[in-house]
């Protein structure tokens, strides 16, 4: 199922909208931006045909530490082309859209892969 990028990004628009409250307060520095396929920003996952998603950055812990100094904003990137060929249906698109988008911002609040395989088999 493949949908228009404006779209596609007006999904991932509702999808963070649709993050409660408390947890979309607690977002610190970070872009979230939507990429046809994944490219030399995914490092080995360049090119990759099943990578969904990707984090970037510092995660929130470490941005708010004392520490940390200055770093450039986290960043979230959506895979349009790989999350679309998973999906049936512009529903199936948004279904995705929502467990990826909740699996990269778990990233950011300091969620490993294996954490979300744990606790969260559907998201991981």
């Amino acid at each position: 199922m493949k949908v228009s990028r404006a779209r596609f990004e007006r999904l991932v628009e509702t999808a963070l909208a649709d993050i409660p409250a408390p947890f979309r307060e607690l977002i610190v520095d970070l872009e979230i931006s939507v990429k046809a396929a994944p490219g030399r920003e995914a490092g080995r996952w360049r090119g990759s045909r099943t990578l969904l998603g990707l984090y970037q950055g510092l995660q929130r812990a470490e941005m708010l530490s004392p520490y940390s100094g200055s770093h450039p904003p986290a960043r979230i990137i959506l895979y349009q082309r790989n999350i679309e060929s998973l999906c049936a249906d512009e529903g199936e698109v948004s279904r995705q859209v929502r467990i990826t988008l909740r699996h990269e911002l778990a990233h950011h609040f300091g969620f490993s892969d294996r954490d979300l395989e744990e606790k969260w088999p559907e998201g991981a």
